[in-house]
């Protein structure tokens, strides 16, 4: 009988994530996002402040996304042009 594999964990990246809610003009209106640093990755947009800064302040209190280097690109909006 062959001797079995153990699954491994992929490798910890050791980066410190923080967020941040910054004001954009988009199409004539401002908006709200919540930007993962240091990606550059746009977790959430929307109109009103209060609720994007209730999402920025639980991932920065939580960090659940560090071990893995940061939001998955598919469960983002893009990237920040800056």
């Amino acid at each position: 009988m062959p001797r079995q594999r153990k699954e491994r964990r992929p490798p910890r990246k050791n980066v410190k994530l923080s967020y941040e809610t910054i004001m954009v003009k988009k199409n004539g209106s401002i908006v709200y996002q919540c930007i993962e640093r240091p990606t550059g990755s746009i977790i959430v947009e929307n109109f009103f402040k209060e609720d994007t800064d209730a999402i920025t302040n639980h991932q920065n209190k939580y960090k659940q996304w560090e071990p893995n280097g940061g939001i998955v690109d598919f469960l983002t909006l893009g990237k920040i042009n800056a």
